[in-house]
């Protein structure tokens, strides 16, 4: 499931252009341009970036400045399976029956 941001302020000049980059800022995918916060403006983080761990928010106004956040929120129920056990990220493990 795709990780929901709720952005309800910044610094800088308005109009904004909102990014979200991988951790390593070479790879970044453009959520909406134009924006003016606040209000709080909210979005899903868009694949590929969608499944990972962290990621950074770019946040760049109208004169160039560019902000960056950098987030890391868990995704709930990753699962390992080895064919015998599945873990999942809770740490409760269950036994394969098959």
């Amino acid at each position: 499931m795709a990780h929901q941001v709720i952005i309800s302020g910044t610094t800088g000049s308005p109009p904004y252009e909102i990014q979200v980059c991988d951790i390593t800022n070479t790879y970044c995918y453009l959520v909406s341009s134009g924006e003016t916060i606040p209000p709080a403006y909210t979005f899903y983080v868009p694949p590929p970036l969608d499944v990972v761990d962290s990621f950074l928010i770019k946040i760049i106004d109208s004169n160039g400045c560019e902000r960056f956040e950098l987030l890391t929120c868990p995704i709930d129920n990753k699962m390992f399976e080895d064919g015998i056990f599945f873990l999942f990220e809770d740490g409760v493990e269950y036994i394969f029956e098959g």
